[in-house]
């Protein structure tokens, strides 16, 4: 960061606090108008990444120059882009973005639109909510009025009282926490996190099973008469355990486009995933430490059909559903439960924000990644979630449209809005020839305090639209 040759010396700066004259460095800055431009145009990004180099664009036909850009022409030499991190608690702005490509992803293999055909909507579809077994007793929140185990007489082979005579309030950070440490199954707990992509692979498998017996086919034909298209993703419980939220529609065998069979039916779909969600057995390898392990999905299955018209008899719309798994998109991070980032050495488990319950289940995937034959799962490379190591959201290829293609759209309308010289002759197909390097990320103290209020003046106008475009348009979520 510049400063000019004068600010130092101005009357009274040395007589401001620290934090002032980092303000005033800052603001003094020759590129200072430039570089809070360059912020705003990257949506307020609260950890921009910087790159060098240049990028030179042609036109395909005659080889003519039509535009350059160079890091040496623009603030501090650096060209700024957004993150595009989707947790909120990384960056408000971007995750703002990567929620409402999920939305739009959703409610398309939902409604229709972004190329699907809105004939989709009639296709049977449900909202499935598939959750962890249980390890062991935990504390619970509790309507008003009613205690957390109650009436649980004696203790366990520890001495711990197997009730809870507490009326646990949504924040006590007692739940999700075991009743007894000692008896909470804490491998099973990381390991289950770490196999959840074979548990939905079996569950998958064994759908297209359940359907095909249903209607006297066998799996294989099955692909000829529908196919099973769905998009789900991964929440965690204060307990440390991954559930999933899913959207699981039947389609003709050629995807959205194609209508599905005559006897395709919520109700078959509904009592297919029951039946499949039962019988998913995954067995892990087994070590002498823990013996043999077997998986399986919990108890509590909670299969909702998804309403084809909002209305007050409605039990769930398709908006409803896209803005539920929207929401939880942004939330990988959950205070207390998760880190935000990856533990380098054993050594840091112990300072981490966490409860003691979650530090256990750090520790254990720390202890398990020493195991040669768990060491596929990469265990202590993914001990931040708990041995969870999948993507926070996941979809079949049919289902509907892509990030890639949501946000490609998005570009394009920002590079025609920039683009004043645009007409009718400027040149269809171009060549763009690029040469960026990564020349650091984040903000200096000084940058940071205005970055802050250019972060805050985008998300209020946001809110702002979402606001105005909710009384418009009442949200049914």
């Amino acid at each position: 960061m510049r400063a000019t040759a004068t600010t130092p010396h101005a009357p009274g700066y040395w007589a401001l606090s620290p934090a002032d004259r980092l303000m005033v460095d800052t603001a003094t800055d020759p590129d200072f108008g430039a570089w809070l431009e360059q912020i705003r145009r990257i949506g307020g990004c609260e950890h921009p990444i910087y790159l060098t180099g240049s990028s030179t664009t042609f036109d395909a036909a005659t080889g003519e120059v039509l535009a350059r850009l160079d890091s040496a022409q623009l603030p501090h030499g650096r060209l700024a882009i957004a993150c595009g991190n989707r947790r909120a608690s990384r960056c408000r702005p971007c995750s703002y973005l990567h929620q409402g490509d999920t939305y739009h992803l959703i409610v398309a293999g939902l409604a229709g639109g972004k190329s699907l055909p809105t004939q989709v909507r009639v296709h049977p579809r449900v909202f499935a909510t598939f959750t962890a077994p249980g390890f062991g007793p935990v504390h619970r929140a509790t309507p008003a009025g009613r205690t957390c185990r109650p009436h649980r007489r004696g203790t366990c082979e520890h001495g711990t009282p197997r009730s809870c005579e507490t009326d646990h309030a949504a924040a006590d950070p007692l739940i999700g926490t075991p009743l007894c440490p000692a008896c909470y199954d804490y491998p099973s707990a990381v390991l289950w996190n770490a196999f959840t992509g074979d548990l939905w692979r079996y569950l998958r498998r064994d759908l297209e099973r359940a359907i095909a017996r249903a209607v006297g086919i066998t799996r294989t034909a099955l692909k000829g008469h529908a196919r099973i298209s769905f998009a789900k993703v991964a929440e965690y419980q204060r307990r440390g355990a991954i559930h999933f939220h899913a959207v699981v529609r039947l389609d003709g065998p050629e995807g959205p486009a194609d209508p599905p069979p005559t006897w395709a039916s919520v109700e078959l779909l509904t009592v297919a995933l029951q039946q499949a969600a039962t019988g998913v057995r995954v067995h892990v390898p087994e070590t002498a430490a823990l013996g043999s392990i077997e998986l399986t999905w919990g108890r509590q299955l909670d299969i909702r059909p998804i309403a084809l018209d909002p209305g007050p008899r409605a039990d769930l719309t398709e908006r409803a559903v896209a803005s539920y798994i929207a929401k939880y998109v942004t939330k990988g991070y959950l205070p207390g439960v998760t880190v935000d980032s990856r533990i380098r050495h054993a050594s840091a488990i112990e300072t981490l924000n966490v409860t003691d319950h979650v530090r256990t289940l750090i520790r254990t995937c720390w202890r398990l990644g020493a195991l040669p034959e768990l060491e596929p799962l990469g265990l202590r490379r993914w001990s931040h979630q708990l041995g969870y190591r999948g993507h926070v959201t996941t979809k079949s290829r049919a289902y509907s449209t892509t990030y890639t293609a949501l946000r490609q759209v998005r570009a394009d309308h920002r590079r025609a809005e920039a683009d004043d010289t645009a007409n009718s002759d400027t040149p269809g197909e171009t060549i763009t020839a690029a040469h960026w390097s990564y020349n650091g990320s984040g903000y200096s103290t000084g940058q940071a305090m205005f970055a802050e209020s250019v972060t805050d003046a985008v998300l209020c106008g946001r809110e702002m639209a979402r606001e105005i475009r909710d009384r418009e348009e009442p949200d049914d979520a």
